[in-house]
């Protein structure tokens, strides 16, 4: 069994003619967002063994802001281009076949999160921007189940 902590980065800078979306940077109300996820992740105990981002910019800082908000700095986040948001998930899924028994933070992108989710569980889901899907992915049957879903407003509230 995995287990997937799947995390939308938090907000970027807009979208601007001549710069590259993958160049977007984390803005400062990004960084509280992720901050505010890995207040909740740590909340609940949950802890992780390896870090996985998209190659885009905000998705590695949104990472870097979550473990730096828990104190961890013995991880090293790996870049995974199957986690491109002009990907299919089904790339991604391939490669949790190589894994098992772990948990995985996976920080990326819509429409991309919300797909992988829906291939991986069935269910038909739209991850906000700072958001949190928790997953548990049996990688030998190719099912799993939706365990958690939280959107910026309800970690607001916890």
């Amino acid at each position: 069994m995995i287990t997937l902590i799947i995390v939308r980065h938090g907000e970027a800078e807009p979208q601007i003619d001549g710069k590259d979306d993958k160049d977007r940077k984390l803005i400062k109300k990004g960084l509280k967002q992720m901050k505010r996820v890995a207040n909740f992740l740590d909340d609940l105990d949950y802890t992780f063994d390896r870090v996985l981002t998209s190659p885009y910019i905000r998705a590695y800082q949104s990472a870097e802001a979550i473990l730096d908000e828990l104190g961890v700095d013995d991880k090293k986040i790996e870049t995974f281009n199957e986690l491109s948001p002009e990907k299919e998930p089904s790339a991604f899924i391939e490669k949790l076949k190589e894994m098992d028994n772990t948990t995985l933070l996976v920080v990326g992108h819509e429409p991309y999160l919300s797909s992988l989710i829906r291939a991986m569980t069935g269910g038909n889901v739209e991850l906000k921007k700072g958001g949190v899907a928790i997953v548990d992915y049996n990688p030998v049957e190719g099912k799993g189940v939706l365990k958690m879903l939280l959107t910026q407003k309800v970690l607001k509230l916890i």
